[in-house]
């Protein structure tokens, strides 16, 4: 299959962006039996934090690159795309960047590329790395079916590698007013990436998150949404609950632990529906 690279975005933070990402790079690594790699490019690194167990995440700091090495402006002096040997570049491979969250089979994979705070410095930067990420990935990721990108609620230099790099787009959204608005905003700084940068992005759609009774999504919000130029709003979506966070503050070791855990089976199932979407409208 055609790879596909989606870059989960909203220019709103506290959408559970984070969560869907995750959720659905899990799902479709471990039910459909997919090679998936999921990108943290948000200086939070809250994707980062949901997978990795908080006693090691140190010492993956310690061992793995991050996306932080990828963007930096003189990347080209410290990773070898080519692999060519230079006097100047020391070749580094994809393992010294990823993360193994799990293998599911002989045909499946979830692997993580970890963010790091030290993205921080590059949220007003304005231009020269942007490719970077497209590149690297191009060189070395060529293996995964799917590559799911996280970003920063900013179109910053970050989102913007982001967008360079993917291939579809998909938006999490609230169901109020205020996180409606922001729609028409990001819509237009997409639009105004594709028309600088000549790369248009494939529309998925909205998925709406955080909502409190799913059989009574506003209707003004959903025309809202319409009206944004967002062309498919999910039929399935993903409750507002405080079981998903509580699991990872209380670090029920693993994401495999939550979806192996009777309590959460019903939020589990909210993700595989919305992955059986996604699929079907890629």
């Amino acid at each position: 299959m055609e790879q596909k690279r989606i870059t989960v975005v909203n220019m709103k933070g506290g959408v559970g962006k984070t969560t869907l990402s995750v959720n659905i790079s899990y799902v479709l690594s471990r039910y459909h039996h997919k090679k998936v790699l999921l990108i943290d490019v948000d200086p939070q690194f809250n994707a980062t934090q949901y997978l990795v167990n908080q006693r090691n995440i140190l010492d993956h700091f310690k061992e793995k690159k991050t996306v932080y090495d990828i963007l930096l402006p003189n990347k080209e002096e410290n990773i070898s795309l080519s692999g060519g040997d230079t006097a100047k570049k020391t070749t580094l491979k994809l393992k010294d960047f990823i993360i193994n969250i799990g293998n599911y089979d002989n045909s499946s994979r979830l692997d993580l590329l970890p963010s790091s705070l030290k993205l921080i410095n590059f949220e007003t930067t304005k231009r020269g790395i942007e490719n970077h990420l497209k590149n690297f990935i191009n060189t070395k990721c060529q293996g995964y079916d799917y590559i799911i990108f996280d970003c920063p609620p900013t179109l910053s230099i970050l989102s913007l590698s982001a967008y360079l790099a993917s291939t579809h787009y998909l938006i999490p959204i609230k169901p109020d007013y205020l996180s409606s608005l922001g729609l028409p905003l990001l819509e237009r700084g997409l639009k105004e990436y594709e028309e600088t940068y000549g790369h248009r992005l494939n529309p998925i759609g909205v998925v709406f998150t955080m909502v409190q009774n799913t059989s009574t999504l506003p209707d003004e919000i959903k025309r809202s949404i319409l009206r944004s130029g967002s062309r498919k709003i999910f039929d399935n979506s993903v409750s507002q609950t405080v079981k998903i966070a509580r699991s990872i503050e209380n670090n029920i070791d693993s994401i495999n632990d939550f979806y192996n855990n009777g309590n959460f089976a019903r939020y589990a199932d909210e993700f595989k529906n919305i992955v059986d979407e996604l699929i079907a409208e890629l």
